[in-house]
């Protein structure tokens, strides 16, 4: 601290002093840790922590919209049928009160004991509210990381949108599986923790069509749940998988990387894909290329503000569970 306010100043020590006191005090209350290579990492308590306070941030963007209903992502398991059954782990339905309380005054009494002198329940006495079926889903978020997200401010927007989403899946929609793949010059499948670690990266290259073909290895993994495709990106694709494995670049978009992309995307539409493309930033020509891809699925497009993309990815995951609903029969 001596040597940084001798070259720095004061101040500059002052600060170092101060971070290195919250990182302490981070790291003391569960926060942090370090890995086995040695960086910080935000542990899986804070991880939830967050991901909730992202996830009540879209919902306030969400139900704030002008002309929008009231979200509250509640009822995420269906409506309720009139009937409750024994609780398992995982389950997130409401309990069922009455039949809760009566199993454990059967279970008081049956053991010997008053239950006017207090009731202790047992897991076994809980039970849950029964919900009609509910569609579940396989959902690969594929997120562009290539230079330009960082350098133009939208990648710390893109980082809160997957914990916001994955948050959501891991807490209200336990049933569904959620993918997430970032792409650069390559694409990669991701877990959140890995996600949130990763640094700004400075390589060129949007090769959404690697990023494809993750995302239907993915969906053939769970064939029997509807597949959902989430892309966000703010550049045309510059990048394709060769057959070898490498990645070839080239700007502008080269047609044989416009091509292996549009293949790869209708295989996907022709799996019946639920597709929403999110473009950042106002590119005339990436606006053409996204809403061509979108047509040839039959899919959305959705150009949100980079503060309201949060927002705009956790609506459109609700609403694709709307239109499952609807498709199955679900909600008559």
């Amino acid at each position: 601290m001596d040597a940084l306010a001798r070259q720095l100043g004061e101040d500059a020590a002052v600060s170092a002093r101060t971070l290195a006191e919250i990182e302490r005090a981070m790291q003391d209350g569960g926060y942090l840790r370090r890995g086995a290579d040695g960086d910080l990492r935000l542990s899986p308590q804070a991880m939830r922590r967050l991901g909730k306070s992202l996830l009540r941030d879209a919902a306030k963007q969400l139900s704030g919209r002008q002309g929008s209903r009231d979200t509250r992502m509640a009822g995420a398991a269906g409506e309720q049928t009139g009937s409750s059954r024994q609780w398992e782990f995982g389950d997130a339905e409401p309990w069922d009160v009455t039949r809760t309380m009566t199993n454990a005054i059967r279970r008081t009494m049956a053991a010997g004991g008053d239950p006017a002198h207090g009731l202790r329940l047992a897991v076994g006495d809980i039970e849950v509210s029964e919900t009609e079926a509910r569609t579940q889903s396989a959902v690969a978020l594929l997120v562009d990381v290539s230079f330009s997200m960082a350098a133009e401010g939208r990648w710390v927007p893109m980082k809160r949108t997957a914990l916001a989403l994955h948050h959501l899946v891991s807490t209200r929609f336990r049933g569904d599986r959620l993918q997430l793949i970032t792409f650069g010059r390559y694409a990669q499948s991701m877990d959140i923790a890995e996600l949130t670690a990763l640094p700004a990266l400075r390589e060129q290259g949007t090769n959404l069509h690697h990023g494809l073909l993750l995302a239907g290895r993915f969906f053939r993994r769970h064939p029997s749940m509807q597949p959902v495709l989430l892309v966000v990106t703010d550049g045309e694709p510059t990048a394709h998988l060769l057959p070898d494995g490498d990645s070839w670049f080239n700007w502008p978009p080269d047609p044989e990387t416009i091509r292996a992309t549009v293949a790869e995307l209708d295989r996907l539409g022709r799996s019946g894909v639920q597709t929403t493309f999110f473009r950042l930033g106002n590119d005339p020509g990436l606006e053409r290329f996204i809403q061509r891809m979108a047509r040839r699925v039959d899919g959305r497009v959705v150009a949100p503000d980079v503060g309201d993309l949060g927002a705009a990815v956790v609506g459109e995951y609700l609403r694709a569970h709307v239109r499952s609903a609807y498709a199955d029969g679900d909600w008559f």
